[in-house]
């Protein structure tokens, strides 16, 4: 009997284990700064989760920068991971430079190979700002799944070069983006490779945040200006014309990231432009409960875009800015037409819309597939114009309409058992 209790008690065990835990794949890479090997440096691989994060294995550069981690053990379903490089001796210099910290978040799992680099450290500290101090990850799963879904769209962590939305024709040719990106590497460029000798003293003192705290290394400078990126930006432009002067005859700066900001900006901010999924004039957007932003569309795409006919259906986009609906239409049927003002999200991430053409209320799944008849809940065609939806915190839904002062009342969300509560103008509160 205890042998059998013995068993189970492991076997058990052993499920748990399988059910909550993964391991950790092999991570092969290289530490670069200003596009050169950085020797010696000591690179962690980091689980994180919701509590401190799991140390799962740790190497040393060598002289191409090139490191290999093996094994890394179970670690927590749903953490992520990263890596931090620290100091380490970058190229051409010959002793170790104590202020290099350099960041890539990786995700649920790693690339085949990763470059460690200012490029990567920069998109990792800006998604993931409200999940780092110092190099110390921990978030709750969804929103690190989220950050770290985002850094490749301002890195590739294979080559350490740009990722492919930053430079997409969304971003590239349409905003600074990348000049702001790009001047914020060649800063931390001009610490690790100490291109003058004070460099990294001269960037700690230009990143110092409204809270007074100075930054020790390169990942902290890029923390706090990701935190605090409208105090005093000038402060840390000038130090592109101290570490990078232009030399005599000459009409470029000698910097190793372009493009590169010509004047101060008004904040260090790196927005990026999304499109696709039939997205066309967004009205009311509402986030689901897996991060996933849906939009009411006033038309769709192709069409002329005239107030006179609102044909517009729903867009659904990932936390990454990934188009989920289908182009160019968007999610359709259940009565979509024109769902612009009004939209909500409900506890099983079904999302309503109340559409400005077909004077209807829509009803999708959070796969986009109608759950309301072709005509959406029209009450007969008693339905006016509606704009505002909402969902209570107890699961009610109640929409308003301005064309016939409609109160409509679904009772915990169901779409079966809608009615009208009041209608036109009241003298007596609807009941």
């Amino acid at each position: 009997m205890r042998r059998s209790l013995a068993t189970l008690a492991l076997t058990l065990v052993c499920l748990l284990l399988a059910a909550s835990s993964s391991l950790a794949a092999q991570v092969k890479g290289r530490v670069l700064g200003s596009h050169e090997p950085i020797a010696n440096s000591k690179v962690t691989l980091w689980a994180a989760f919701q509590g401190a994060p799991i140390r799962l294995g740790e190497a040393k550069s060598g002289a191409d920068g090139r490191f290999e981690i093996k094994g890394g053990g179970p670690r927590p379903a749903g953490s992520i991971l990263y890596l931090v490089a620290k100091g380490g001796t970058p190229k051409g210099q010959k002793t170790d430079n104590p202020a290099i910290a350099l960041l890539a978040v990786l995700g649920a799992e790693s690339p085949a190979h990763v470059t460690i680099n200012e490029f990567s450290t920069i998109a990792s500290a800006y998604t993931g700002a409200q999940f780092l101090k110092g190099d110390v990850m921990s978030g709750h799963a969804l929103g690190l799944k989220i950050a770290a879904g985002n850094v490749p769209s301002f890195v590739d962590l294979t080559t350490g070069d740009w990722g492919a939305v930053i430079q997409d024709p969304l971003n590239g040719p349409q905003t600074t983006t990348m000049a702001n990106f790009g001047t914020l590497a060649d800063l931390l460029a001009g610490c690790v490779s100490r291109v003058v000798g004070d460099a990294c003293p001269m960037l700690f003192a230009a990143s110092v945040g409204p809270d007074g705290s100075v930054p020790t290394n390169t990942l902290g400078v890029a923390e706090a200006v990701a935190r605090y990126p409208w105090y005093k930006p000038e402060r840390l432009f000038g130090l592109v014309r101290d570490f990078y002067p232009i030399s005599p005859g000459k009409n470029m700066r000698p910097v190793p990231f372009m493009p590169y900001l010509l004047f101060a900006p008004s904040a260090w901010v790196l927005p990026l432009k999304f499109d696709g999924g039939g997205y066309r004039a967004g009205g009311k957007a509402m986030f689901d409960s897996r991060g996933d932003l849906w939009v009411g569309d006033n038309w769709t795409v192709g069409w002329q875009g005239q107030d006179a006919l609102w044909q517009g259906n729903a867009t659904e986009f990932a936390p990454n800015g990934r188009p989920l609906s289908p182009s160019p239409t968007g999610f359709t049927g259940g009565g979509m037409e024109g769902g612009t003002f009004g939209l909500a999200i409900d506890s099983k991430d079904n999302a309503w819309f109340s559409n400005y053409g077909s004077k209807a209320i829509t009803v999708l799944d959070n796969n986009g597939k109608p759950l309301t008849p072709a005509d959406g809940i029209t009450f007969g065609g008693r339905l006016g114009l509606m704009q505002g939806i909402i969902v209570t915190p107890g699961g009610d839904v109640w929409a308003l309409g301005i064309e016939k002062s409609q109160l409509v009342f679904f009772p915990k969300g169901d779409y079966t058992k809608g009615r009208i509560i009041c209608e036109g103008e009241q003298e007596e509160p609807c009941k």
